[in-house]
């Protein structure tokens, strides 16, 4: 964010974006959370505490998202160029990120009965869950590219489209991660009624069905209503999933489990800017859409095919 914040050099920028990329939520942090977590909970009490993190974690992104349209207003405020508008977002991030880091600080880590260190197989050649983790591995590569061309090039989409910026798709996304919200508190009893698997399959299914319907609109107003719904409802399956991954292998095994299955997902994700790039320039703008949402369900079919004897 310092890079950011301080150079507009593309090589830098990149440079920048690369090392951001090493945190939480892409990078190392995931994981090591969810393994964490596993470490400190029961199984059955698991989905409730991922579910109360995606709450706290939405209610901030949501004012994320509508801090996103400062830059625009300090533009026309204060007469800023586009670089310098964006420096004080960047700025602002930065205090935030040194805030959390403040908060992790104190946190111990998680101890067996013996004193050691839990959570964690030293020995990778001592795991006994890599066909799970292969299967699992498949599923998350398949959702990571299907949601990043869905998701990778929107904002480029809307201005193509209905020449819509930032500033009018930043309410649009906070109000999406705000409603998320509530559908986070179903969670516990959706999935003590019908078990994290078929929720996440039908989940799956209907976003899908969704961004079909999204990729076949020229209604600026219904293609906003199902890019909200949409992205709702694959926001409404993070929690879900993430405990899902938590008891898919033993608890020493959950953060290699999880980083391998989040670096099969983000190395494939990391291609669909391109890939949406060169069918938007090459195809039609539908195509990425239509493509992400064949493999959402693909993504659907493999969980059921994979874990469907498995019980909640």
């Amino acid at each position: 964010m310092i890079i950011f914040a301080l150079s507009t050099d593309f090589w830098l920028l990149a440079l920048g974006q690369g090392i951001g990329a090493l945190g939480e939520g892409a990078g190392a942090g995931q994981p090591v959370v969810s393994g964490y977590i596993a470490d400190r909970t029961k199984s059955r009490q698991r989905a409730s505490v991922f579910s109360t993190l995606a709450v706290t974690n939405g209610m901030t992104t949501t004012i994320g998202y509508l801090i996103a349209g400062l830059p625009a207003y300090l533009q026309e405020s204060l007469g800023l160029d586009v670089a310098d508008a964006h420096s004080l977002l960047f700025w602002l991030c930065t205090a935030a990120s040194v805030l959390s880091l403040l908060l992790i600080l104190p946190i111990e880590e998680a101890r067996s009965e013996r004193g050691g260190e839990i959570g964690v197989k030293r020995n990778l050649f001592e795991m006994k869950s890599w066909g799970v983790i292969g299967r699992f591995s498949l599923m998350r590569a398949t959702s990571g590219l299907g949601w990043g061309l869905i998701d990778s090039l929107l904002p480029l989409y809307f201005f193509i489209s209905f020449d819509v910026g930032p500033e009018t798709l930043g309410p649009i996304y906070a109000a999406t991660r705000f409603l998320s919200i509530f559908s986070y508190l179903l969670i516990p009893r959706i999935v003590e009624r019908f078990g994290d698997m078929t929720t996440i399959i039908v989940s799956r299914l209907l976003t899908a069905g969704f961004v079909v319907a999204f990729s076949m609109t020229s209604t600026y107003h219904l293609a906003i209503a199902l890019l909200i719904v949409f992205r709702t409802m694959i926001l409404f399956t993070m929690p879900i999933r993430q405990s899902f991954a938590t008891g898919i292998v033993g608890s020493k095994e959950t953060a290699t489990a999880i980083g391998i299955s989040s670096f099969s997902r983000m190395a494939v994700r990391s291609v669909a800017p391109t890939l949406a790039g060169y069918m938007f320039e090459i195809l039609v703008l539908s195509v990425p859409f239509l493509s992400g949402a064949g493999l959402m369900a693909a993504n659907a079919i493999l969980y059921h095919a994979f874990f469907r004897r498995r019980k909640k």
